[in-house]
């Protein structure tokens, strides 16, 4: 908006004219002196444009400019009871999950950010997405897999993500898991982390079965996000699952071990 040359009126003031807009400051020249504003809050409290056309432009800016600022503060006051939520948070026993995945989905599921539940085999839910009522902001998601005509015990972990932090499973009736945006870990292919390492497949061969994902138990993945961190093929692999598991531990409650 041009607004050099605009006569306005200011309520201690009187009238004056403005002659500099820079930046966020205009300067209005009154029959006595000059003074400087921020543009455009003054004309919401102490400056009208004389011109009516200006004033009614300028009240739409203002409007505008309030409109972003009560966004802007909904956000950081959403984050705030968030974060509260999560400080708060009671933590189940096992609220962990582990998928089995199809390895032409890895890319899919990283890309997006969402992983399926799968489907209910039988019962009066039979074919309706698989609840994932155990999964809450402290969840992770444990990304397991194998190749084609490989052996059950050569599952490998390919990766971890956690849910997001405003992710409530109970809720989530369309069998999509939504998965935090900072908080995910894809392993290098060469990584050689068995997930029958971590439970007992010896029975007397590991099985997964027809499900989708099963729940586990926190100890148990931060045992294993301890053993991604041991055997990370890089230093920048290594700070992010790093990262990962000091916010693992702290929304989980629990103390953070060495490896």
């Amino acid at each position: 908006m041009q607004v050099v040359g605009k006569k306005v009126e200011h309520k201690a003031f009187g009238q004056g004219t403005i002659t500099n807009h820079s930046g966020n400051i205009v300067t209005v020249s009154f029959s006595k002196e000059d003074k400087k504003f921020i543009y455009p809050d003054a004309f919401a409290n102490f400056l009208t444009f004389k011109n009516q056309s200006a004033q009614n432009e300028i009240n739409t800016i203002c409007n505008r400019q309030l409109e972003l600022k009560n966004a802007q503060k909904q956000v950081i006051q959403e984050k705030q009871e968030r974060r509260q939520r999560l400080r708060t948070l009671k933590i189940t026993a096992n609220s962990q999950a582990a998928f089995n995945i199809d390895l032409n989905d890895l890319n899919e599921i990283f890309s997006s950010g969402t992983v399926s539940t799968g489907y209910y085999l039988s019962g009066h839910s039979k074919g309706e997405p698989r609840v994932p009522s155990k999964l809450r902001p402290n969840s992770a998601c444990l990304l397991t897999g194998r190749t084609p005509n490989t052996p059950e015990k050569e599952r490998r972990i390919l990766g971890v993500i956690m849910v997001k932090d405003d992710f409530w499973g109970d809720l989530c009736k369309n069998g999509i898991v939504e998965c935090h945006d900072q908080y995910k870990i894809r392993l290098n292919s060469n990584n050689s982390m068995l997930y029958w390492d971590y439970f007992d497949g010896s029975n007397p061969l590991p099985r997964w079965g027809s499900t989708v994902f099963k729940y586990f138990s926190n100890s148990m993945m931060q045992q294993i996000l301890l053993d991604m961190k041991e055997t990370s093929q890089n230093v920048e692999e290594e700070r992010a699952i790093h990262a990962f598991y000091q916010y693992f531990c702290d929304i989980n409650h629990l103390p953070q071990l060495t490896d």
